[in-house]
């Protein structure tokens, strides 16, 4: 179940760090706003990447722990990624291919039917519902935070450098009813996002930090801070150690078979 856990909130967090998927049909209701976000989109989202990140995981009980990453993308909807530190978790890896995200986990292996003497390895489908190490994320945020296609956005703030927008989900099946994001002006850099339940408490934040030029004049957040208002000593940290666009990655890291290969 812990390992279950773990690849869900990896997911999750890897969501926040790539961003939302986008709808080339702008809503007609404030397209201002629906521009925003489109242009948003554009610094989060990122397809054919090869890159290196390090998360921080802070528990409740005050314990800290630290995984190595490295990570592929090809197109918009597959995701690989291989822990390589510490050691004890080396070798897992994390395949998502559209909406269903694979884990395979180095030692954890399955009977075949009729060859109850032979096992073999095998990568397990985690469940939209899965919790992270008992938090309040699932991977059911990433599978449908689609900020385009499930919420009417509109702007409630016209600051003199930012805007804050609010966007409101258009259905009572999505995760978060409503999103509150902070944009800033000129160049559409996040800010920070919250996200609300039905009754509108806070459910966490994410906070976007080091903008930094990824190469090309592409910049971007290099450290994004993930709090959860539910367990106030709960935190992710995510760091971009170094980050390559329009990369060649191989056909086979996106296979379900190949996963432990």
């Amino acid at each position: 179940m812990i390992k279950k856990m773990f690849a869900v909130g990896f997911f999750l967090f890897f969501s926040f760090s790539y961003g939302f998927a986008t709808n080339e049909n702008l809503p007609d209701s404030d397209n201002n706003a629906s521009e925003i976000i489109e242009q948003f989109s554009r610094i989060m989202t990122l397809y054919d990447i090869r890159s290196e990140q390090v998360m921080t995981v802070c528990r409740e009980n005050g314990t800290i722990r630290q995984y190595r990453l490295k990570i592929m993308t090809s197109g918009k909807d597959k995701v690989f990624a291989e822990i390589i530190a510490p050691k004890q978790f080396n070798g897992r890896q994390f395949l998502r291919l559209g909406d269903t995200v694979w884990a395979y986990f180095p030692g954890v292996s399955s009977s075949l039917q009729g060859q109850a003497e032979r096992r073999v390895k095998t990568a397990i489908r985690v469940s939209g519902k899965e919790k992270f190490m008992g938090g309040d994320f699932n991977n059911n945020d990433l599978l449908r935070l689609n900020l385009l296609e499930d919420y009417i956005p509109k702007i409630v703030e016209d600051l003199p450098d930012q805007y804050v927008l609010e966007l409101k989900g258009k259905t009572m099946s999505i995760t978060y009813p409503t999103v509150r994001m902070w944009v800033r002006k000129g160049d559409f850099q996040p800010i920070k996002t919250e996200y609300y339940s039905l009754s509108d408490d806070l459910i966490k934040s994410v906070f976007y930090q080091d903008y930094r030029d990824f190469g090309e004049g592409f910049i971007r957040p290099g450290m994004l801070e993930m709090k959860s208002a539910v367990l106030p000593k709960v935190k992710t940290f995510l760091e971009i150690i170094y980050l390559t666009r329009n990369a060649k990655n191989p056909a086979k890291r996106f296979r379900k078979t190949n996963l432990g290969r």
